[in-house]
């Protein structure tokens, strides 16, 4: 793996860092291009795009602390500032938080935007993986002799052992569900149920690839992620399910 492309005295530009940007920059090309095909203002993707940056990285770094309790307690400065730590679903939450106070301030609807960002969403969260892979950032897969096995050794968080390329699985299946949500917004449907078709898409996938993570395990043999993801399947069920019940206008 390569975590550094670029080194020069105090200057270190890794690809973890530039795939993350490139994540966010194609997310929001995409985002400010549904804006304009719906008669909206493209500039609410640049005020999209300030807030969530800063809220994402914040919020995967203390939602990998609250994850990682114990290691950051030993050595509280390196986990802050390392490289490497960072928790998706943390990132997601604030994100979200934080974007439905700015779409509520620009007077637009929240669902509506939320469907129209989707497939950006789900862009973004693909080639963000692949910044894990190649930075080989820690968030592996457990150890396998199978072909699928994969090695580690010049990572940010180094590893010798064949492990399962989780990062890579994630965004192989991400992308998929970009192409579907890309597809899927061609319908008529009610305002919310593509975003709420993401979150259980997202949640599932998640969920599933924790069998093989190293992350530990928490509350009734889950993991952190693996609650998480199954708060992000019921809302989008019962997301799903309000939205198809009430009077709506399609998205």
């Amino acid at each position: 793996m390569y975590p550094i492309i670029f080194s020069y005295k105090f200057i270190n530009i890794g690809t973890y860092g530039l795939m993350l940007g490139l994540a966010f920059y194609l997310a929001f090309l995409l985002t400010e291009r549904e804006l304009k095909l719906r008669g909206k203002d493209p500039e609410l993707a640049y005020k999209l795009l300030l807030v969530i940056i800063p809220s994402a990285i914040v919020g995967a770094k203390i939602f990998h602390i609250f994850e990682n309790w114990s290691e950051f307690m030993r050595d509280p400065k390196a986990m802050i500032f390392s490289g490497a730590g960072l928790s998706v679903y943390g990132g997601f939450i604030l994100a979200f938080l934080l974007t439905m106070i700015l779409i509520k301030k620009n007077r637009e609807n929240i669902l509506e935007i939320f469907d129209l960002t989707a497939p950006a969403m789900a862009l973004g969260y693909g080639i963000g993986r692949i910044g894990c892979h190649v930075s080989g950032d820690g968030c592996y897969g457990i150890p396998t002799s199978s072909f699928l096995g994969t090695a580690y050794p010049n990572g940010i968080v180094p590893t010798s052992a064949a492990v399962y390329p989780a990062p890579l699985f994630e965004s192989f299946v991400s992308l998929l569900f970009f192409a579907f949500l890309m597809k899927l917004r061609k319908r008529e449907m009610p305002t919310g149920k593509i975003f709420f078709i993401y979150l259980i898409l997202n949640g599932t996938a998640r969920f599933l690839i924790e069998f093989i993570r190293l992350n530990p395990k928490e509350l009734f043999g889950l993991t952190q992620a693996q609650i998480v993801a199954v708060l992000f399947i019921l809302t989008g069920a019962l997301g799903w399910f309000m939205v198809e019940r009430r009077p709506h206008k399609a998205a």
